[in-house]
């Protein structure tokens, strides 16, 4: 399956203004009444897959430290914000960010594409999803301070359309489609959800 993934990735790539790429797809009053008035800054996060022998992929997720200020205790990708003294790109942010918070070393990753830019409500980011192929060698490296767990999720769960969950969210008096899934213990929902199921499309299309 992975060989199929990166066919269909294979000619994605970041966008110079993913900012410009959100907002196009929004309805005017979220713009307006959101966008227009939120200082918006740049993540990078990696979609990270790693073959598991069955040609079913799993997904790399983290559960975010209860220390952390934000988003404390939720279901993540590795990632973070785009640092402009340290990262070139988005790709070196989601890579760096990898590294420090699991111990993924970029030789070990695989770059196959990429997933149209997410915004994340309330914290106003702008993320742009890196798909790469986990290389079977890799050894995690938790950095507690950031990551309490790590896990790994097949593929084909999220493929399965019965796992997602729908609602609709009110968040600065409009009206937001929220996604869910629910893998063993783990709620996973909001940006990461979203990000999931954006990829699920793609490879389904």
């Amino acid at each position: 399956m992975l060989n199929n993934i990166k066919q269909i990735f294979e000619d994605t790539h970041p966008y110079d203004d993913p900012t410009d790429k959100v907002i196009k797809r929004l309805p005017k009053e979220i713009v307006d009444n959101y966008i227009n008035k939120t200082k918006l800054r740049h993540a990078g996060v990696l979609f990270g897959l790693q073959d598991n022998g069955n040609n079913n992929p799993d997904l790399y997720l983290t559960k975010r430290s209860k220390q952390l200020k934000n988003h404390s205790g939720e279901i993540s990708l590795p990632g973070g914000t785009f640092d402009q003294d340290h990262d070139k790109n988005i790709i070196d942010t989601a890579l760096r960010e990898s590294e420090e918070e699991i111990g993924l070393q970029s030789e070990h990753a695989e770059i196959l594409g990429f997933i149209d830019p997410q915004i994340s409500l309330g914290s106003g980011f702008i993320v742009t999803p890196l798909v790469a192929r986990i290389d079977p060698s890799f050894t995690p490296k938790i950095n507690t301070y950031e990551v309490e767990e790590l896990f790994k999720v097949p593929l084909e769960f999220f493929l399965d359309q019965d796992n997602l969950s729908h609602e609709y969210r009110v968040f600065d008096g409009n009206k937001w489609s929220v996604y869910s899934y629910k893998y063993e213990e783990h709620y996973i929902w909001g940006l990461t959800a979203q990000i999931i199921r954006k990829f699920c499309k793609n490879l389904m299309q």
